[in-house]
């Protein structure tokens, strides 16, 4: 084992200077300024392993980045006709629900292999899976031998991948940091992905620009194969409960574990409230966004460009939306993140109303900085509420449950918009997903749930493969979590 308890306790805030006194009580409720919270955030990059992870996301994300512009323009380039000069949207359409529809097969399945098994072999494993169908993909573009049907076989093993990799990833990162510093991780841990996500759209329009779709997810499957590297120096092991089992009769089944994971689910009304609001959601914007967005793109504001700057856009908010994790804590977070939900229809809306590029592109900073910023708070809400050793079987349920609806609102959006159009679609979904967010803004729960208000028993996100990190006293959370 390698010295994470020891990096972990130099990177946590001394608490000899936290200690509350009797003569000093008023300084529990002061927040502290933005830059100490900035520097404050900053020590958990003291502890190596997690910088590990950091470097694994830089890597494996901006190949993300890239796959986002290149896969769809693969796919126009392979479809046009006299009927569709600029590309099949339908074709697009179709791909890219491939690509997300092994969520509803894998997604449960990871949960469980990152609760048994080294989370790291798993993202590992996720990683190559992904490399093989941006490799297929690149190898098919480049020979020439691209159609729909092969490249929706590739675009099955780039989303197998992902559906493993969310809840192993997820799940690794509270067993190496301490509880009091997981927003800061969390925030770090978005921030590099958002970085470079941003890049890599930008990266991945101008390869597609220059030299075509192959090269680009040439350099995909590049990426992910380094980004397993790192991975290979992470030394979490599986969870105690698992290597104890005296035999294998007595180690819980697949079903029984599954069932585990879904009465943590089902007794959080907040919980299941959300996921069920971003199924929708995330329908809507893959549907309204993600697959007619290229089409008109294309067709009307520029190509390959213009869609990766709009991209590139989303990344910077997601970039802003990292930073602000860093330096503010919400008391009621998902009360917070309810709100700024509204933001996801205004990019599809704007759009298709036919608005220009850098309104569109405005649209996506704000929608992109409202959605990091949630997930920061989404991601340690879980980590504070849900034991460790169901944590990634209830990240695989919240994979599920929030892309359950994205395939059929993908597949729809492609052939509704070759027979009425793309605006009708493009708005049509925007307020799809204005009115689901409303919904899930009128649950108590989602409205009161508060952020230092951990329940009796959970030690979650406790780093407890380093053994460090215990979760704040009430009123030491109370200090830390001020009011927004």
């Amino acid at each position: 084992m390698s010295n994470i308890a020891e990096e972990s306790v130099a990177a946590a805030p001394s608490l000899e200077h936290e200690a509350p006194s009797p003569h000093a009580t008023s300084t529990l409720h002061e927040t502290p300024s933005l830059k100490e919270s900035f520097r404050e955030s900053l020590t958990t990059l003291r502890i190596s392993q997690f910088r590990l992870i950091l470097v694994e996301r830089l890597l494996s994300t901006s190949a993300t980045g890239i796959s986002s512009v290149a896969l769809s323009f693969a796919v126009l380039a392979v479809t046009k006709s006299a009927a569709h000069p600029d590309g099949d949207a339908a074709a697009v359409a179709f791909v890219l629900a491939a690509q997300l529809a092994p969520m509803l097969v894998f997604t449960l399945v990871g949960g469980i292999l990152a609760d048994r098994f080294r989370p790291q072999r798993v993202m590992m494993a996720a990683n190559f899976s992904a490399a093989a169908g941006e490799g297929l993909a690149a190898l098919l573009v480049l020979t020439h031998s691209a159609n729909t049907w092969n490249l929706l076989v590739a675009a099955v093993l780039m989303g197998t991948g992902g559906a493993l990799f969310y809840p192993a990833s997820q799940s690794l990162t509270p067993r190496l940091v301490p509880a009091d510093q997981m927003q800061a991780a969390s925030s770090l841990s978005r921030l590099a992905q958002s970085s470079m996500l941003m890049l890599g759209s930008a990266v991945g329009g101008a390869l597609v620009t220059a030299f075509g779709p192959g090269w680009a997810m040439g350099l995909d499957a590049l990426l992910l194969l380094l980004g397993t590297l790192p991975m290979l120096r992470i030394t979490v092991t599986a969870l105690e409960q698992r290597r104890d089992a005296a035999d294998a009769d007595k180690a819980p089944g697949m079903l029984h574990e599954l069932r585990e994971g879904w009465v943590e689910v089902r007794s959080r009304t907040w919980l299941w409230a959300v996921i069920l609001c971003y199924a929708v959601v995330l329908a809507g914007w893959f549907g309204g966004f993600m697959v007619i967005g290229p089409e008109v793109t294309k067709a009307h504001l520029g190509g390959a460009a213009a869609w990766a700057t709009i991209i590139s856009c989303d990344g910077l908010g997601v970039l802003l939306g990292g930073v602000a994790g860093l330096v503010y804590q919400v008391k009621r977070p998902m009360f917070v993140g309810t709100i700024l939900t509204f933001s996801f229809a205004l990019p599809p809306i704007v759009m298709g109303l036919g608005g220009p590029v850098w309104a569109i592109a405005a649209a996506a900073v704000l929608a992109g900085f409202s959605g990091e910023y949630f997930m920061i708070l989404w991601m340690v809400a879980l980590n504070r509420h849900i034991p460790q050793e169901k944590l990634a079987r209830v990240y695989s349920y919240d994979a599920l449950g929030s892309l359950s609806a994205s395939p059929l609102g993908s597949l729809v959006a492609g052939p509704t918009a070759n027979a009425v159009g793309t605006r009708p679609v493009q708005v049509g979904s925007g307020l799809l997903m204005i009115g689901a967010t409303a919904l899930t803004f009128m649950s108590r729960e989602v409205r009161t749930l508060r952020a230092d208000d951990v329940p009796a028993g959970v030690e979650a996100g406790a780093a407890t493969e380093a053994g460090a990190g215990a979760a704040l006293s009430g009123e030491e959370a109370a200090a830390r979590f001020a009011a927004v």
